[in-house]
């Protein structure tokens, strides 16, 4: 296969379109660095109510329709374009998608998400005849684009290959028994050997199975989910299909994320000036209303509030915590629980922490710019983003030593006399005490500001861009 393989990217998010998470920054970071190497992305999604306001949207071919159930319901496909050579293609049936939220709102997630996503993956197959160029591979990311695999393999020899990517194995995309009337497979695809997920069906059991090859997002997780631990029931069908599946790194889009050019920041600087770094620092803090001294060490946290993300181990570790003379910032929304643990605990130390509940982008970058260390305690996390943002942006991360954390933090273990610098501190029990002492050893380099600046300019130099990433995964298309 040529390196001008077309790639048909299926996914239930792409930035700036619609966003939840990392799953979003990654379909548009890695279809553009695959354009760079001559491959030709095209990439399809719902269309959600975010997605519609895009400017330059046209209608597409005539209207279309897939069965769903005993009746057909129609589709209208919509073009646009995310840069010059990256088109996107949204399904857009209103009734389905036209809501405030991607999968749900605060009431929790939509019911009908099985419906939604099942009919995502057959109107994606029918707007084939419609796309510039038929797709060499589909590229399925997560459980909403799961069924396209075995709808690929129902469809022959002559069909696209078949890539499953898991971005987060936690989600499996669960369905009732009674769901096959509309997903519409033969009856053998439901079997133990198929979609069957103890008398329910998985979306992303059936990617897995059913895919030529399986990709996770680091390879330390593509590990822990053949495991008990990692695989949330999984783990045995992931070890049977080990053969097919490979973690390939995510990558940081460092046009967007570059303290030397980014708009959203105080001061621009780089590895070899790190200087204005201060001036964000300022910033932030003025923003956000503490008013502690510059050499008091700021704590960032960007994350969702989700049990995943380890928010535990910050409530549970915050009296120590404080008593370091830090500052701490989280930015983020999610689970009411969290949401109101998190305000009473920035209300307890008024001097000390800020909460903001939103998605903010632009604050994320402040955040990220501004602070001297960046947190991210996750019980488990298949990649991870603001790690590589914060080693690119001077600040250093403390994380626990799972997926790909793992494999972009080198913990620091004292100064190399060579000049040869790790790039964060990394803890492994998921417990306050072990989280607390990695935060400890982060202080106690920030009192020696020569070392400090020696293992933030290490990280600065790191490279995770997506070049490596897309080479990896155009590889893995040729060798099908």
């Amino acid at each position: 296969m040529p390196e001008s393989v077309t790639v048909l990217f299926a996914t239930p998010e792409v930035s700036p379109l619609a966003q939840t998470g990392g799953l979003a920054e990654m379909v548009g970071g890695l279809a553009r660095a695959l354009s760079g190497l001559g491959a030709r992305p095209i990439i399809v999604l719902p269309g959600y109510r975010s997605a519609l306001s895009y400017p330059g949207l046209k209608q597409v071919g005539p209207t279309l329709s897939v069965p769903m159930g005993e009746e057909d319901v129609p589709f209208t496909l919509l073009t646009g374009f995310l840069s010059p050579n990256v088109p996107f293609y949204l399904i857009k049936r209103d009734q389905y998608y036209d809501r405030p939220g991607l999968y749900g709102e605060d009431r929790g997630v939509y019911p009908d998400n099985p419906l939604r996503f099942a009919f995502f993956a057959k109107a994606t197959l029918a707007a084939l005849p419609y796309l510039p160029a038929k797709p060499d591979v589909v590229l399925a990311n997560d459980w909403h684009a799961g069924l396209l695999m075995p709808y690929l393999v129902e469809m022959g020899p002559t069909a696209p290959k078949g890539v499953f990517v898991i971005h987060n194995q936690g989600y499996l995309g669960l369905a009732p028994m009674s769901a096959k009337a509309f997903i519409g497979l033969a009856e053998s695809y439901y079997d133990l050997n198929g979609l069957e997920y103890f008398d329910q069906l998985s979306y992303l059991k059936a990617g897995v199975v059913f895919s030529q090859a399986t990709v996770t997002v680091s390879p330390t997780y593509a590990r822990e989910i053949q495991t008990p631990e990692g695989g949330h029931g999984l783990d045995g069908v992931l070890r049977f299909h080990a053969a097919k599946l490979s973690g390939i790194l995510n990558g940081v889009d460092y046009d967007i994320w570059n303290p030397a050019t980014d708009p959203h920041i105080a001061a621009h600087y780089d590895a070899e000036d790190l200087s204005p770094k201060l001036i964000c620092k300022r910033a932030l803090k003025k923003e956000l209303g503490l008013t502690s001294p510059d050499d008091r060490p700021l704590l960032g946290m960007v994350t969702r509030l989700a049990a995943q993300k380890g928010l535990t181990l910050i409530l549970e570790s915050a009296p120590d915590l404080f008593r370091l003379d830090v500052d701490l910032v989280i930015l983020g929304s999610g689970d009411p629980w969290f949401e109101e643990r998190l305000t009473r605990l920035a209300a307890t130390y008024p001097n000390q922490a800020r909460l903001v509940l939103a998605y903010d982008a632009p604050l994320a970058h402040r955040i990220v710019a501004g602070s001297d260390f960046i947190l991210v305690p996750s019980i488990y996390e298949p990649c991870g983003l603001i790690q590589m943002y914060a080693l690119r942006y001077g600040a250093i991360p403390v994380v626990r030593a799972i997926g790909g954390l793992n494999d972009t933090v080198r913990d620091y273990a004292g100064a190399n006399p060579t000049g040869a610098w790790d790039n964060g501190f990394k803890f492994s029990q998921f417990q306050a005490f072990a989280f607390f002492r990695a935060v400890r050893r982060a202080i106690e380099l920030y009192g020696r500001p020569a070392d400090y600046l020696a293992m933030a300019r290490a990280g600065m130099r790191d490279d995770f861009s997506w070049t490596a990433s897309a080479k990896a995964y155009l590889k893995l298309f040729q060798s099908l």
